[in-house]
């Protein structure tokens, strides 16, 4: 399994264990840091409806896009274009 022989394909690993090679190579431990340092993971897990609406400001607030229609997800309507913009 990967996820306990690979060294560079590891990333469930290298997330909880940042910077793990630097730490180790300067002597201060083997771990590396556990703590996530984004902000926006520790609010996602906290508050999911206020991460969404961060998503939403920077990315889109509708599912479909007109630009590239998928069969099945509705385009967005001319009034939600708008408000995009």
């Amino acid at each position: 399994d990967g996820r306990a022989n690979d060294q560079s394909q590891n990333q469930l690993f290298k997330l909880t264990h940042r910077g793990y090679t630097g730490v180790y190579a300067n002597g201060d431990g083997e771990k590396g840091v556990a703590e996530c340092p984004f902000p926006f993971y520790h609010t996602w897990v906290n508050d999911p409806l206020e991460a969404q609406r961060m998503a939403e400001a920077v990315t889109r607030r509708t599912i479909g896009v007109k630009c590239c229609p998928v069969a099945g997800i509705p385009e967005p309507k001319e009034e939600e274009e708008l408000a995009e913009e």
